[in-house]
């Protein structure tokens, strides 16, 4: 299958790690202009762009989806071809038409009163309005858009690179289809390395206390676990500028982290859901899209 935009060291990167981050992915300029529309909005809810001591929130929630010009000018061709690029061409089955941006959690100081750490809550994949199979075309990609400058420490998605590989399995053995919370709390409990990031582990022992800070940092960022089936599992902090987009496997863990440079953090999350539901078994195997080989090389057993 040829690329238009992503390059084969991408295409494997999103294969392997469960995501992959395309620069530019809409204009920069067309970024900071959407985000002077979302100042306008949180402006509307205490803060204000000129005023620091307006900032008392840690976290500002828009629950909106805008369709406004300002955003519907960062859906880019050059953002079109690299989601085919991934899920195949002529299978992204909303491409070209107008849709919403959104919703908004504007990260302000989430968590800045303590240290930095790997986040022990919050970790889910995405997609609470379907029932979830590994073949399921509701979600296609999990689009991170950024809208604002996101360096590290300051309030960027943190991902577990591999996870896509253990959901792609636990899904695999549940052909039934599960709701995502059964899902999330399932696949948690059935996996030693996510139920020590999640906590999993300490819920069912009974001890709620949270972890040292060092060793969660050491324990998921600075070591690669290696579980039974070959999966390769760490967490990575994501950043970048306005203008770019993390193009995320739909099974990929990921959390919100702690802003500790009191510079507000503006992004959404958006979907591509797919026309029909993957095919993990063409006929001629240069047909599977990088989502679909990403879900095959899951299932696949060890050499």
């Amino acid at each position: 299958m040829a690329f238009k935009v992503l390059s084969p060291l991408q295409v494997e990167q999103f294969t392997e790690l469960g995501y992959t981050q395309l620069e530019g992915a809409f204009p920069r300029a067309q970024a900071l202009a959407a985000q002077h529309f979302l100042w306008e909005q949180v402006s509307m809810r205490g803060p204000r762009p000129d005023d620091r001591d307006t900032w008392t929130q840690p976290m500002v929630h828009i629950k909106e989806a805008y369709s406004d010009p300002v955003f519907q000018a960062c859906a880019t061709e050059r953002l079109a071809e690299a989601i085919e690029d991934l899920v195949g061409p002529g299978r992204w089955a909303t491409r070209g038409r107008p849709s919403g941006w959104g919703w908004w959690p504007v990260n302000f100081a989430l968590g800045a009163d303590r240290p930095w750490d790997v986040p022990a809550g919050g970790w889910h994949w995405d997609g609470q309005h379907f029932r979830h199979y590994v073949d399921a075309p509701n979600q296609g990609l999990l689009l991170l858009c950024l809208f604002s400058e996101i360096r590290p420490h300051g309030g960027g998605t943190v991902v577990a690179e591999g996870s896509h590989r253990v959901v792609a399995d636990f899904l695999h053995r549940h052909p039934e289809g599960l709701e995502l919370g059964d899902a999330i709390h399932g696949c948690n409990h059935s996996h030693p390395w996510l139920a020590e990031l999640t906590g999993a582990g300490a819920s069912r022992s009974g001890d709620t206390s949270p972890a040292p800070a060092g060793p969660r940092v050491e324990r998921f960022m600075e070591n690669t676990y290696v579980d039974s089936a070959g999966n390769r599992l760490r967490v990575a902090e994501t950043g970048g500028n306005p203008g770019d987009v993390l193009l995320c496997h739909p099974f990929l863990y990921h959390a919100a982290s702690q802003n500790h440079l009191g510079v507000p953090r503006f992004m959404c999350n958006r979907t591509t859901p797919l026309r029909e539901r993957m095919n993990l078994a063409r006929n001629d195997p240069r047909d599977h899209s990088p989502l679909e080989e990403s879900i095959r090389r899951a299932l696949r057993p060890m050499d």
